[in-house]
Parts: C-alpha cells; sequence; structure tokens
C-alpha cells in the first residue's frame, strides 16, 4: 500500500473512531439514566471504570510490538515480524489473565467498604465481577490482533472494526438496561458481545495478513526481551491515563456515593470530548511517525508546529463552549438528574488542554522509543496526584481542589515530552515559540486543506 493511500485510510478511520467514541459518550449515560436511577448508574460506573482500566494493559504490549512488527515486515524479515506479534499476544494475554484474576477479589474483598457498591447484592456482584473478568481478557485480545494489521500498513482496518465492535456494544447497553435493572445481566451481555468482536477481528486478521500466524516461531525469545523495556512504559502510558481518570471514579465513589459520582462521571464524559481529538492526534502521528525520515528534521519541526498551535486553538475554544453550553447539554443528556458543576469543569478542561498540547510530541517521541523517562515522570506524578486526591476528599475538601492534582500530573507528561521531541528536532525552546507564530504556518495549513480536497 502507498505511503499516501495508508495515511488517507488511517485518517479516515480515526475520524470514525472519533464519531464513534463520540455517539458512546453522549449515548451510553442517556441510555443508562433513561432506565435507572442515579444510584445503580453509579454502581455500574464504578464497577465498569476497572475494567476499562485494566483493559489498557495490553495496548502497551500491541503498540511496541506493533512498531517493531513494521520496522522487521518493511525490512522484508517476515519472520521476525510474526515472532513480534506472537510474542506481544503471549505476553499480553498472561498480564491481562494476571490482572483478571485479581479484580474480581480485589473489588469483592472492598465491596463493603464502598458506598457506591452498598445497594449491589452480593450474589449479584459477584456474577458481575466474572463477567467482567472475562470481559477484560477479550478485550486484550482484540488490542494484541491490531499488530497483524499494523504490519502490513492497514492498521485502519483494525481501527474500523474496533469501532464497529463499539457500536454493537452501545446497543449492547441499550437492549439489556430495557429489558432488565440487572447489573450482572448487563455485564454478561457485554462480554459475550467483546468476545464475538475478539473472534470477528481475528478472522479477518488471517485473512488480511496469514503470514503473521502461520509459521515457525523460533525467535520468540529474542522478540520478547527486545520488546518488554519499551512494551513496559507504552503499557504504563494508558494505566496513567485509568489512573488520571477512572482512578478518581473510584476516589470520589468510594468518599462521596453513588449520585455525587454519577454527576461527576456526567461532567467529565463532557470535558474527555476534548480528549476524542488528542486520541486521534496522538493516534495519526504515532502511526505514522516510524516512516518519517529520521534524517528530516524540518518535516519534524513543522509538523509539531502545526499540531501543537492545532491543540491550543480547539482546546480553548472547546473549553469556552463547554463552560457556556455546558449546564444545558449536562441537563439533556443525565435528564436533569446531575447538574453541571462549571468549577468542576474548568479543572478537567484544563488537564485536557494539557494532555491536547502533549500529544504531538509524546507520539513523536514515542514513535522512537525515546518515551521511557517521560512515561516515568508522568506516571510519578499520576500516581502521586491521585494520593493526594483521595487524602483530600477524606479530608472533606470540595471537589473542584480533590481534582486539582489532575492538572499537576498533566504538566509531568507535557513538559519531558516537549523537551525529548525538541531535541529530537535539533530545535532550542526559544526557537520553537517563534516558529509557532511564523507565517510558514499559514502554508503548513493551506497545504494540508489541499491535500483533504484531494483526498475526496
Amino acid at each position: 500500500m502507498k505511503a499516501r493511500q495508508r495515511i488517507l485510510r488511517g485518517a479516515a478511520a480515526n475520524f470514525g473512531s472519533l464519531a464513534t467514541r463520540i455517539a458512546a459518550q453522549f449515548l451510553t449515560l442517556p441510555i443508562l439514566f433513561a432506565s435507572w436511577e442515579a444510584e445503580r448508574v453509579g454502581a455500574w460506573l464504578l464497577l465498569f471504570a476497572l475494567p476499562a482500566y485494566f483493559g489498557f494493559v495490553s495496548a502497551g504490549f500491541s503498540g511496541a510490538g506493533g512498531t517493531a512488527a513494521v520496522a522487521a515486515h518493511e525490512k522484508g524479515d517476515v519472520a521476525q515480524a510474526r515472532a513480534h506479534f506472537r510474542s506481544s499476544w503471549i505476553i499480553a494475554t498472561a498480564a491481562t489473565l494476571v490482572l483478571a484474576a485479581l479484580f474480581p477479589l480485589a473489588v469483592a474483598h472492598a465491596g463493603d467498604a464502598v458506598a457506591a457498591l452498598q445497594s449491589v447484592p452480593p450474589d449479584t456482584l459477584k456474577q458481575t465481577l466474572f463477567a467482567l473478568a472475562i470481559y477484560i481478557v477479550a478485550t486484550s485480545q482484540v488490542a494484541a490482533l491490531e499488530i497483524p494489521f499494523r504490519a502490513v500498513g492497514r492498521y485502519a482496518d483494525h481501527i474500523a472494526f474496533n469501532s464497529a465492535s463499539i457500536l454493537a456494544e452501545i446497543v449492547v447497553i441499550a437492549v439489556s438496561v430495557s429489558l432488565s435493572d440487572d447489573i450482572a445481566t448487563l455485564a454478561t451481555a457485554l462480554a459475550a458481545t467483546r468476545i464475538a468482536a475478539a473472534i470477528w477481528i481475528a478472522a479477518q486478521a488471517r485473512r488480511t495478513a496469514p503470514a503473521m500466524f502461520h509459521g515457525p516461531s523460533s525467535r520468540l525469545g529474542s522478540s520478547t526481551r527486545s520488546l518488554m523495556l519499551p512494551s513496559l512504559a507504552l503499557m504504563l502510558l494508558p494505566l496513567v491515563h485509568g489512573l488520571n481518570l477512572q482512578g478518581y471514579v473510584m476516589v470520589i465513589g468510594i468518599s462521596s456515593g453513588a449520585i455525587l459520582l454519577a454527576g461527576f462521571v456526567a461532567t467529565r464524559t463532557l470535558t474527555r470530548l476534548l480528549d476524542l481529538f488528542t486520541s486521534f492526534s496522538f493516534s495519526m502521528q504515532f502511526y505514522e511517525s516510524t516512516h518519517l525520515d529520521p534524517e528530516d528534521l524540518e518535516t519534524r519541526r513543522r509538523l509539531l508546529a502545526v499540531v501543537t498551535i492545532l491543540a491550543a486553538c480547539i482546546a480553548v475554544a472547546f473549553s469556552a463552549a463547554l463552560l457556556v453550553f455546558g449546564d444545558l447539554a449536562q441537563r439533556i443528556f443525565t435528564r436533569a438528574q446531575a447538574p453541571f458543576d462549571p468549577e468542576v469543569a474548568s479543572v478537567l478542561l484544563l488537564a485536557a488542554g494539557l494532555r491536547a498540547l502533549a500529544a504531538a510530541p509524546f507520539a513523536m517521541i514515542a514513535a522512537a522509543n525515546r518515551h521511557s523517562t517521560t512515561v516515568t515522570w508522568y506516571f510519578i506524578a499520576s500516581l502521586a496526584g491521585l494520593i493526594l486526591a483521595a487524602s483530600l476528599a477524606d479530608r472533606g475538601f470540595a471537589l473542584p481542589l480533590v481534582l486539582a492534582p489532575i492538572v499537576f500530573a498533566e504538566l509531568f507528561q507535557l513538559l519531558p515530552a516537549f523537551r525529548g521531541a525538541l531535541r529530537m528536532s535539533n530545535l532550542g525552546a526559544g526557537e520553537f515559540v517563534a516558529s509557532l507564530f511564523s507565517r510558514d504556518r499559514i502554508g503548513d495549513v493551506a497545504w494540508a486543506l489541499r491535500e483533504l480536497r484531494r483526498s475526496r
């Protein structure tokens, strides 16, 4: 596949994924609130927070394994690409199985102490946890299956298949909650849907890249050793996002109960719409940066400047719009059961804006496997911030102050990422700031618009 065709397919798939996530964000909560009371919705959100968190583990191994598989495949070494896929698949599955086994034990043990779960009957809680553990394992399989598609330049197909599975889950949620108010029934239905998605995507992967599934695996040992460190670093990134997103769901759910938790998640859902742009920006740059010539510093500099300007403009515009219309939007999709808090939204928007600004530099260093230091600092700051937030919540501080450590944590991704990206681009901080206001940026935007018109 030609580079331009791959990029355009990737952009289309990522735009489709963006639309799917917007649909999921806007439809899921209204569907839940339409059939369940706020307390039951809050309990479900708390239970589903950890599976979403653990499901990120396999993404780290598939990310690093995919990068290595692309490099090997482009060199014509299909056996090495296959080894990278299989070793990543094995490691991701093993790690996720351990987490899936620990998840129900941990939540069941702590269930009596969690305010948001006290309304859930013990038998229902056990059934729900078992089903969600299966969901975790199936999710890891879907993530690992990205590697065969990516190795042959068809990562857009995997993105599209995953988007289709998300849409199917929205339908399953709507049907389940309309027919039953049992949380375990919903969890079981989602687990079955995710298993079906994994089987379907595996069949498509075999058809698209059969060489990745058939052949010897004698290089698994060396592949595993080479992928372990970059995989662990990339694995930490979504885990950190889990700390900064789902971790605060746990803190608020434990300290404040289900009703306040439902209101917080509703506000966070609105602010996280900005994260959809961040995800799109990072995904496109991460997938395609491996194809850039390392010696072409000018392209890297222009790309970094243009995406930074775009991220800043979108973050400011989105924040202003949400602060004006957020109350109306939240009343609509929660059926006026969860009021909009502009102070909480402001803190979450600031954190989301910093994540958006960090997407371009982090994608650049991650594609070169130079992300370990940045991720380490980000993880330490996020963990410290979550501990501080838990302490503040336990002492009864207001919710905006409890959420403030998120901003602190996001700075520890933004600053190291920019430092690494500027070093890769052989560019000083002052030179980079000056480039943001250069007339050349107008030309870059005009070029991008011409390319988009040509692609229609």
